[in-house]
């Protein structure tokens, strides 16, 4: 019986290493690059395909798909596996990228839980995420001390944060009493990343 029980356990952390493994391959295969798409505009019988050229009323930063939620069994794991990831990611810019990918997962995470009905848990996912933002430009701060170049990943956080505002925004009609304070809050921290990018 206690073979059985021997092999059941080593069974489970097999899986799960082959699980943190696969992530943690296609993260770095990756990089961790978010999407983005550019949708051709019609304005006066002409198409455009730049923001300058065509202001758009809602940012078209591409979030990607959160994954497994919080409400999961599985969740415990999927954290495990993003402290691993980020301990062994030692180049701030590719941190900064891993951290920003979280953020946006997180955010996805808690609109569909909150949509679900879920609304605490959403908005506690929310918030966690919209933390990750605040360290996606400390990481950006200390790769640009160290000389590397930072202009894509600055672009990149500042679409990001135009998108988070956005949705935050559409969450908080959806909320009231405390969890819609603390949306009000976490609103703030999309704001004050872009008011600290680093310049060039």
């Amino acid at each position: 019986m206690k073979l059985v029980k021997i092999f059941g356990v080593l069974g489970i952390l097999l899986f799960s290493f082959l699980i943190l493994m696969a992530s943690i391959w296609r993260v770095s295969a990756k990089n961790a690059t978010l999407n983005f798409k550019v949708t051709p505009v019609a304005i006066d019988g002409k198409f455009v395909t730049t923001p300058t050229e065509a202001p758009l009323k809602k940012s078209d930063y591409f979030l990607v798909y959160p994954g497994i939620l919080p409400d999961s069994p599985f969740y415990p794991l999927k954290m495990v596996r993003d402290r691993i990831v980020l301990i062994l990611t030692l180049d701030p810019l590719k941190k900064a990228e891993v951290m920003l990918l979280y953020a946006d997962k997180r955010l996805g995470a808690g609109k569909a839980l909150i949509e679900g009905g879920k609304i605490e848990l959403g908005v506690a996912t929310i918030v966690k995420g919209e933390k990750y933002l605040l360290l996606v430009g400390e990481q950006i701060k200390k790769a640009q001390s160290q000389g590397k170049k930072v202009e894509a990943i600055s672009e990149r956080l500042g679409n990001a944060c135009r998108k988070h505002e956005e949705i935050i925004a559409e969450i908080k009609e959806k909320t009231s009493g405390d969890s819609l304070k603390a949306l009000e809050d976490a609103i703030k921290y999309p704001a004050q990343v872009c008011s600290e990018l680093p310049k060039e």
